[in-house]
């Protein structure tokens, strides 16, 4: 959060320093990129609690993350929300009891000035269903974002979460979800899992696309905080791709309790 400085003359001196330095920063990036603390400011979320939220919108689950922010298609509230795993009375196919836990997001607009004529931007679902062993489902802390890294007054959406189904220490899938204006954009693969001394992330932003690496078979390179493929950003406006491979690296360690 940027500081503010007291009415002095050394306070003022410093701001105009710190003034000089960031247009200089600014200057210097490229035309198309924008940092996410920018992009951030473009369309200024704010945090809002389950309480905050209209009593006519309706969902399943406890709220996770929600923001409101305006941008060009008006008022906007997005959200997230978790159903915690509950016996779901389906035996898997050895005969076991399995659970199954929910994630769902949600973003509404708000119609004709009133929250009770909102309409439905855009909505997610995942789930992992019917699992005899230890269960996750969960929305990653922390990466929730909303921003307009292309600066056309239209916020994109961004979620992070991780599912599996595990009786072992392998690491979870992850998945990340970037939308804007109802076009969604997807990076999937697995977490890391630091197993212990000798274990070395050696993931960056030059490696994390298993697509662009040579071929391999090899669980290790499977199971190895990379995703699969950025195919799904083919097309998408610039600036995007870049954010959403930071935003995987940033999340993709998992720590195992």
């Amino acid at each position: 959060m940027q500081s503010f400085w007291m009415a002095c003359l050394a306070g003022a001196l410093m701001a105009c320093n710190s003034s000089s330095e960031k247009t200089s920063g600014e200057e210097q990036q490229k035309p198309d990129s924008v940092t996410e603390e920018a992009a951030n400011s473009l369309v200024n979320p704010v945090s809002l609690g389950s309480a905050d939220l209209p009593k006519t919108f309706k969902f399943k689950g406890q709220v996770q993350d929600a923001w409101q922010w305006s941008d060009k298609s008006g008022e906007n509230i997005f959200f997230t929300s978790v159903v915690a795993p509950y016996n779901d009375n389906d035996k898997g196919e050895h005969s076991e009891d399995g659970k199954t836990a929910e994630l769902y997001a949600f973003h509404y607009i708000k119609k004709d000035g009133d929250w009770e004529l909102y309409e439905l931007g855009w909505q997610m679902k995942d789930s992992e269903i019917s699992c005899p062993l230890d269960i996750v489902a969960e929305f990653i802390k922390g990466s929730a974002t909303v921003t307009d890294l292309d600066r056309d007054g239209i916020a994109e959406i961004k979620v992070q979460y991780a599912l599996s189904c595990r009786g072992d220490v392998s690491p979870s899938a992850m998945k990340l979800i970037l939308q804007e204006n109802k076009v969604v954009y997807s990076l999937q693969g697995y977490r890391w899992v630091n197993y212990g001394p000798e274990s070395k992330f050696d993931v960056n932003a030059s490696n994390v696309n298993l697509e662009s690496l040579p071929k391999s078979d090899s669980e290790e390179d499977i199971l190895s905080g990379r995703y699969e493929s950025e195919k799904s950003f083919a097309g998408a406006p610039p600036g995007f791709l870049e954010y959403a491979r930071n935003e995987w690296l940033k999340y993709v360690i998992e720590k195992i309790q």
